[in-house]
């Protein structure tokens, strides 16, 4: 049987696509990072010291900022004999007992003589032996799905630990190797993300029937485990989203509610952009527990908008004039906005409609101020040479204008960056890098790029035709996040900025 091996590093954000034809089986180790793999549609988190049998087109993602590393063994099916041992949950081991017997295995499956082959044999079962043992952590995802689908009547750690075949003691351990938490601890959290979700998909709903819905008897209790949890009582909570809105938008604009004190019960989310934190940037997750997320990435439905029972929905003109008449039903509840050039205006705009303009002053002065700071410590980059802003994506690169663009006027406007006079007015262009060279910028920032089409273009021969690079003047933070449009996004992109600019030259 001809086996291939290969190895597959990934940085945040790439991707490495493999069994397009589906005529292998593939068997995967994770040997640093996690990322995300979907295949036939299902996706699965791929977790260090994890193994995965795919037997279909796949595609591996990042999703962490460490190294992704990942083992692959493949074979064609048509001659494939260990498939059937790789059935179930293989079991989790440590990189430290797998790395020296998969470089064995690599190492020896390059040989061709019947020795190398019959050592190559031997080591393989080895491994499927240690696949296809049970480790006590292995079955703790099952336990704690167990807890989480029985909310309302949770399993004691006793029928827990029965089931999973080990004693109590054993079992708590292992469960708390698995989840860093003890199984009360994780019953609560799950408890109190399920009550978020009651709180605002329920409309109309008590504090003392989301206690009775998750399994708590006491409605008090309930109160005091939410406030310690999430810092605010039940009560509180649920004010943030007394006025039921829903974002209908290709625009993070829950950004600017949540900014606000306030809530949305619906909000769009990029699934494939950000694939670890539920489809929004991490700096948002939190605040949008109990929300309902609607994939930004697919036409809208109404269905799952109007089952989130918005009193207002909050809209943006869509791509293809998408929902333009799907809502007719709805259309006085419909507040329209239009595209805005400037962040302040959807700022002001939500708080108008909020009632909470006494605050977006509050927040705009905030930002403000970072944002001179920030200008400050960027001066021994800034106050020398003009600047181009490219991203780089697979198929094309965009070179930015000078302005009427949130994240254009923040860096020419707000942190002192210098344009070169040459660039376009505003917007995007789709350019070449001969383009470029032509411009001949003195410095060069790339934002939003993965670091595989990065490198892709900086090994051609018209990138070092570029001042910039020629230089060493070519500037690549991480940027994946940088979303200048709200005021929570702006805020985390100045924390970041200068510490990230300082560090971000990109080496030739």
């Amino acid at each position: 049987m001809l086996y291939k091996f290969d190895r597959v590093n990934l940085r945040e954000g790439q991707s490495e696509a493999f069994n397009r034809e589906c005529d292998q089986y593939y068997l995967l180790y994770v040997s640093s990072g996690r990322g995300i793999i979907v295949s036939d549609e299902r996706v699965s988190k791929a977790v260090e010291g994890k193994s995965y049998l795919l037997t279909d087109g796949s595609e591996l993602t990042s999703a962490a900022s460490d190294l992704l590393s990942v083992y692959m063994l493949s074979w064609p099916k048509e001659e494939d004999m260990i498939s059937g041992f790789l059935t179930g949950q293989l079991a989790e081991q440590a990189p430290v007992k797998m790395l020296a017997l998969w470089e064995e295995m690599r190492k020896w499956n390059k040989e061709k003589t019947i020795s190398a082959r019959c050592r190559f044999q031997s080591l393989l079962w080895e491994m499927l032996s240690v696949l296809t043992d049970e480790a006590e952590v292995d079955r703790m995802e099952e336990a704690a799905e167990l807890l989480r689908t029985n909310l309302a009547r949770p399993i004691t750690v006793a029928e827990l630990a029965s089931k999973m075949n080990m004693s109590p003691v054993s079992f708590s351990r292992a469960f708390r190797k698995r989840t860093g938490m003890t199984p009360k601890e994780f019953l609560n959290a799950e408890r109190m993300k399920a009550a978020k979700t009651l709180m605002l998909q329920k409309k109309g709903i008590t504090a003392k029937e989301v206690a009775l819905q998750i399994g708590l008897q006491d409605e008090f209790y309930f109160s005091r485990l939410f406030k310690n949890k999430e810092g605010l009582p039940p009560s509180i909570f649920m004010k943030r989203a007394k006025e039921r809105i829903a974002v209908v938008s290709q625009l993070f604009l829950q950004d600017h509610l949540l900014a606000l004190g306030v809530q949305p019960v619906a909000a769009p989310s990029y699934p494939t952009l950000y694939p670890a934190s539920g489809g929004v940037p991490s700096y948002l997750q939190q605040g949008l527990e109990g929300t309902k997320l609607l994939n930004a990435e697919k036409p809208f439905q109404p269905e799952d908008i109007l089952l989130a029972q918005p009193d207002r929905i909050i809209k943006t003109p869509l791509h293809n004039n998408q929902l333009q008449n799907v809502l007719l039903s709805q259309q006085e509840h419909v507040h329209h906005m239009p595209l805005q050039q400037d962040w302040r205006q959807y700022l002001y705009d939500i708080a108008s409609m909020v009632g909470c303009e006494s605050r977006a002053q509050l927040i705009d002065k905030e930002i403000h101020c970072l944002e001179c700071k920030v200008r400050d410590e960027l001066c021994p980059l800034t106050r020398n040479g003009n600047w181009a802003v490219i991203w780089i994506r697979s198929e094309e690169i965009r070179l930015y204008g000078q302005g009427n663009h949130a994240l254009l006027d923040l860096l020419f406007q707000g942190l002192g960056f210098q344009p070169h006079p040459d660039l376009h007015g505003e917007g995007y262009r789709i350019v070449s890098l001969q383009e470029i060279a032509a411009l001949n910028p003195d410095k060069l920032l790339i934002l939003w790029s993965h670091e595989r089409d990065v490198w892709k273009t900086a090994h051609t021969p018209e990138w070092n035709r570029i001042r910039a690079v020629q230089t060493g003047e070519v500037y690549y933070p991480e940027s994946h996040e940088w979303d200048p449009w709200g005021p929570l996004g702006r805020k985390k992109m100045l924390e970041e900025f200068s510490t990230s600019m300082f560090k971000a030259r990109l080496k030739t």
